[in-house]
């Protein structure tokens, strides 16, 4: 009897397992599960374990970006927007300094106008008519109610003001005092022979405040001819001090603010000739460009101290000369 052998056919697929073993279908089931690798699809894109497509590219920035980020991109637009602020505040600042300015200069203008000191003239060559002009405006400002028949009797008599000098006035940058100190070597040379009296100054110079009376007497220190420049003003000495230094003191140039000047006169302290000259200092302004003749406290000390009551009579009786510089 012949045994009959049949051929298995070759497997072409499969699992190469034993014939007769099968994978168990639990095991095959826990590793789709926990497998996670990517493998690649038959595109050639790569997946996850779990069928999903990686995020395309955006998207992930999108996924990962951290609030870190986005709070420092809110602080720079914070920052930018305060810059912006800034700016704007600066621009305010700066037009609001301009149009200040200007209304300073506007003011400073209108002073000059009315008060009717020639910006083109030196104050040193004024004519007598000029000055008297520039001097009732300042007596108007004291004495805003006063009438016409009062102002006569208040204002100064235009013969008892200087005729302006014969020279050309002249100027420094150097030396903003020139034109007082050519107009005080003018006025003490005819009096160079003339003996100095003790309390008798040759020249009395008023001045807006005590840190310009200062200023002041540096700037005529070289023209004070034989004499002394006296001090009076507040700051330096007390009144009785003064008094006493007058008393002793022989002084061709005194200078010093109308309040303190007034005293002196009232206390017969200063005495006064036709030969005793009395120069303005009008054309000192002060930071806000007010004068001597239009700051209030001072402009009433001129004229209802210096020039009032028995300093007036004291000063025009004797036959005083006035000026401006």
């Amino acid at each position: 009897m012949v045994q009959t052998t049949s051929k298995v056919p070759p497997k072409t697929g499969g699992d190469d397992l034993d014939d007769g073993l099968e994978l168990d279908p639990d095991f095959l089931a826990g590793s789709d599960e926990e497998g996670g690798s990517e493998v690649e699809g038959e595109d050639g894109i790569s997946e996850h374990g779990d069928g999903e497509l990686p995020p395309l590219e955006g998207e992930e920035d999108e996924i990962v970006r951290s609030p870190i980020a986005e709070g420092k991109k809110r602080l720079i637009e914070e920052v930018e927007a305060d810059d912006g602020e800034d700016n704007e505040e600066a621009k305010k600042a700066d037009k609001k300094k301009r149009k200040k300015e200007k209304e300073k200069e506007r003011k400073a203008k209108k002073r000059q106008n009315e008060s009717g000191i020639p910006a083109e003239k030196s104050l040193t060559h004024l004519i007598p008519s000029e000055l008297s002009s520039i001097l009732l405006n300042s007596i108007r400002e004291s004495y805003p109610s006063a009438s016409s028949v009062e102002l006569d009797d208040i204002i100064i008599p235009e013969s008892n003001l200087l005729s302006p000098p014969d020279y050309t006035s002249s100027t420094s940058e150097t030396d903003p005092f020139k034109p007082l100190q050519q107009r005080i070597e003018s006025l003490l040379k005819p009096l160079e022979k003339k003996k100095l009296v003790v309390g008798q100054p040759q020249v009395i110079i008023l001045a807006l405040s005590g840190l310009r009376c200062a200023d002041v007497v540096r700037g005529v220190r070289d023209v004070k001819g034989n004499g002394e420049v006296a001090k009076l003003f507040a700051k330096h000495f007390k009144l009785a001090d003064q008094i006493k230094y007058l008393q002793n003191k022989k002084v061709s140039i005194a200078v010093g603010t109308p309040a303190r000047v007034g005293k002196l006169l009232m206390e017969g302290a200063i005495k006064i000739t036709s030969d005793t000259v009395l120069l303005l200092d009008v054309g000192h302004q002060d930071s806000k460009t007010r004068t001597i003749l239009n700051l209030p406290e001072v402009r009433d000390e001129l004229w209802k101290s210096v020039f009032s009551g028995k300093s007036r009579e004291t000063l025009l009786g004797s036959g005083i000369r006035i000026g401006a510089f």
